[in-house]
């Protein structure tokens, strides 16, 4: 099974603007083409994190609770495949014609997005027993105001994981 490591973000915004988006990122890993796994700590300014801090290690099944959150949006490397598709040859034929001197394998032209959907969240106990013990003073979160409203939804998100379910156009073979 191939693991690679990717970038997951979202954009956020608690009023509905869009002159206050905020991009909301976390490193992940993506393994068997379909799930990425990432930290919890990507749930901050939602919401739903409260629900996850008063949930505190029982699993959250509600599809409510699911279909509320963002579409999420996963940078990964971009693999050269052995059959281009007509598609991948009218991309590489339009970058040769707009560089007259540049380089092909540049790393920007190497990345894709892919877009998924949350659909588990859980809490480790192990993980969150050693937060509770050791890691008492760190801050997770995005949000300003008082550090121990941050403390406690840093300390519930640490021991928290969550995997996206991503987009396929192979998903039904």
């Amino acid at each position: 099974m191939a693991v690679e490591g990717v970038m997951v973000t979202y954009n956020y915004s608690e009023d509905g603007e869009y002159a206050n988006i905020l991009t909301v990122s976390a490193s992940g890993i993506r393994f068997s083409k379909r799930w990425v796994l990432t930290h919890g700590s990507i749930l901050s300014p939602l919401k739903e994190a409260k629900i996850i801090k008063k949930a505190r290690g029982k699993p959250i099944l509600s599809d409510e609770f699911y279909a509320n959150l963002p579409e999420i949006h996963v940078t990964c490397e971009k693999k050269q495949s052995k059959n281009p598709s007509i598609y991948e040859s009218v991309e590489k034929l339009s970058r040769e014609r707009n560089l007259q001197q540049g380089d092909l394998d540049h790393s920007s032209y190497l990345i894709r997005v892919l877009t998924g959907r949350i659909c588990h969240v859980w809490q480790c106990p192990i993980l969150d027993r050693c937060a509770d013990d050791i890691l008492y003073s760190w801050t997770i979160g995005h949000k300003d105001g008082d550090i121990d409203s941050q403390m406690k939804l840093g300390n519930a998100l640490f021991s928290v994981f969550v995997l996206i379910d991503l987009e396929s156009d192979k998903r039904g073979l």
